[in-house]
């Protein structure tokens, strides 16, 4: 009886953790950027569909600012190898970047309706998945690690983008 006890009871647990009477909800994330409510898809155009949107690849979105100081160069040096730290998961990621002397591009004052659009300062980064939605973002100081592990968390989980 201890036995089916011990294999039985997390089971029944589980089942009522999920009921209408007893639903649990972690009250932390896991993830390490800021979560964009509701996603944002960043297809605009049929430039930014092919480049973000293409089915097969995660970006990490990246924006340079001008200039750029010590500090900023090696946070951007880290963000930089985010895609080879990836190891066999390397070719599911793409890096996308842009300056601040760059003309803008489409998918920022881009803005479907009913949602806000997707505003990056300088320094910034964001995570897009291969069907073009913009899902986290991550300010000018965050650590390029934080980056780095939940690019991991999310291609260890995800089938979106595995061919």
């Amino acid at each position: 009886m201890l036995i089916v006890a011990a294999f039985a009871l997390p089971a029944v647990l589980a089942v009522l953790m999920q009921t209408r009477w007893f639903h649990w909800e972690p009250s932390v994330t896991r993830n390490r950027g800021d979560l964009i409510k509701p996603v944002l898809p960043l297809t605009a155009d049929a430039a930014s569909s092919a480049l973000f949107a293409n089915g097969t690849r995660w970006s990490v979105l990246v924006r340079f600012p001008e200039p750029c100081a010590a500090e900023c160069e090696r946070r951007l040096t880290l963000l930089s190898h985010v895609r080879e730290a990836q190891g066999k998961e390397m070719e599911r990621v793409q890096m996308v970047a842009w300056t601040g002397v760059a003309p803008t591009p489409p998918w920022l004052p881009w803005q479907p309706a009913g949602h806000a659009a997707l505003e990056l300062a300088p320094g910034e980064a964001a995570l897009v998945d291969p069907l073009g939605n913009a899902m986290l973002r991550y300010s000018a100081k965050a650590d390029p690690t934080d980056v780095r592990k939940d690019l991991a968390h999310l291609l260890r989980w995800s089938k979106v983008g595995n061919e």
